[in-house]
């Protein structure tokens, strides 16, 4: 069986300090988004913040806190998420992660990762598109929390790091649409509105011009 963790633990230092979680596009926090696309029971979701959790009463999540203290980073509410579900007796063996912040992550995520691990065999697998991959979104075996958390007292942050000795399968998301665009800023998160606002799911790549980024882009397709 799969679980998911959502990663919501960080400081939301360029959102200015508020939770992005709960910063709303038309009337829908991002949590809500994301929980609506997931299609997943509550009961197979844990959400990961260091925030209180009197905040998320109304969602009827499991809400945790980081392990190990001191804002470790992603890899550290993953270890969360491991432990959490590994204490559980639901018989989950596999855990998708994915930050909060990132409302137009593709439908069949949790599919085609559950599939391309079993598939190839690993332990871990990774989502990519458009010749990048995505490290956050990916999906982990259980067995693996022990040697991360040791990692982590090892002072590795770095998702990519922790991973390499595992070989993760990359999981090819093909889309001429940035899937993965996630809400850092205010900036980005009225881009998001408008975005949604304007019927527009993705952030295509088909159209980048030259020294053009993604950012550019939805600006300019907002214009256009």
């Amino acid at each position: 069986m799969i679980g998911c963790v959502l990663l919501a633990g960080g400081k939301s230092s360029r959102m200015n300090g508020i939770d992005k979680a709960l910063v709303s596009i038309n009337n829908k926090t991002l949590l809500q988004l994301i929980l609506d696309k997931l299609k997943i029971d509550n009961n197979k979701i844990v959400l990961n913040t260091n925030r209180d959790a009197n905040n998320f009463k109304d969602y009827n999540l499991n809400i945790i806190n980081d392990t190990i203290p001191n804002f470790q980073g992603p890899l550290a509410g993953i270890l969360s998420g491991l432990e959490w579900f590994d204490k559980q007796d639901n018989n989950i063996e596999w855990v998708v992660s994915l930050p909060i912040d990132t409302p137009f992550f593709p439908e069949k995520l949790v599919d085609k990762l559950f599939e391309s691990v079993n598939k190839n065999n690993r332990l871990v697998g990774v989502a990519n598109s458009n010749g990048r991959n995505h490290p956050v979104f990916a999906i982990w075996h259980i067995s693996l929390k022990n040697d991360l958390k040791n990692s982590l007292k090892n002072n590795i942050r770095k998702i990519d790091l922790f991973t390499q000795k595992y070989t993760p399968v990359e999981v090819h998301f093909a889309s001429s649409f940035d899937q993965f665009f996630n809400v850092n800023t205010p900036d980005d998160l009225k881009l998001a509105e408008d975005m949604f606002n304007k019927g527009i799911k993705s952030v295509s790549y088909t159209h980048l011009r030259a020294h053009e980024t993604s950012l550019h882009l939805v600006c300019r397709l907002l214009l256009e």
